[in-house]
């Protein structure tokens, strides 16, 4: 009796694959494993456009906006330069009228400082004064007259020179008061003022009354008076 192909019960079954399925199945295997493989190629393409783009927008398209936008930020940073330098040219010319302003202060305290503390004991110059002053005071409210002036030594002190003197003047009791204010004037540094005189102060005085003559006229005063004119210690 001849064999039988029937499976036995339980015994190993043999696997396929494609080596050993007819040509038919083969092609159809090959194929469906083709279109699998494509399938899959084109899927990681994809993902890998979506990666690229994604990349390309995250870094590309704030570039792109700010060279579109280049132009109007060009325009403003040129406004800005324009108005900086506007600014600089109002800077300077403050700068310059402040400067001006204050050389012109600077040169107006210096002619002052000169002239009520001058640089020199300026002995012609304190003679001058008290010329001026008699002349004038004499022409308006006379009598006003003094005899001659004799200096002393110079003396130094804490930044300022003293130079003593002394003179003898005769006037009226209100001509005397006058004098005693024009002391009381000098040194005057305001600017607003016309009065700058030199600086002096009386350390001595001896005054005499002269009284009243036969009509009943008033005679007047007669004084000695020591006084010291300051000016600045020579450089």
């Amino acid at each position: 009796m001849a064999p039988t192909n029937t499976p036995v019960l339980g015994s190993a079954q043999p696997k396929s694959n494609i080596f050993t399925m007819p040509l038919k199945a083969k092609v159809e295997a090959g194929e469906a494993l083709r279109k699998r493989n494509s399938r899959n190629a084109f899927i990681q393409l994809g993902v890998a456009l979506v990666v690229v783009a994604t990349y390309s927008y995250a870094f590309f398209y704030p570039q792109m906006v700010q060279y579109l936008d280049f132009g109007n930020t060009l325009k403003t940073k040129q406004e800005e330069l324009i108005q900086l330098q506007a600014n600089v040219a109002d800077l300077e010319k403050n700068r310059d009228l402040r400067k001006a302003a204050y050389d012109s202060q600077y040169k107006e305290q210096q002619a002052i400082l000169d002239m009520v503390f001058p640089a020199t004991s300026d002995k012609l110059g304190v003679i001058r004064l008290m010329e001026n002053f008699a002349t004038n005071l004499n022409a308006s409210y006379p009598p006003f007259e003094f005899n001659n002036i004799t200096f002393r030594p110079e003396t130094k002190g804490n930044g300022f020179t003293v130079l003593p003197f002394t003179t003898s003047i005769n006037t009226s009791r209100a001509n005397f008061d006058r004098f005693l204010e024009l002391v009381k004037m000098s040194g005057n540094t305001d600017p607003k003022s016309t009065d700058h005189i030199r600086l002096m102060e009386i350390s001595n005085i001896n005054l005499q009354y002269l009284g009243v003559d036969a009509t009943g006229k008033d005679l007047g005063v007669q004084f000695n008076v020591q006084m010291n004119a300051y000016s600045r210690p020579a450089a």
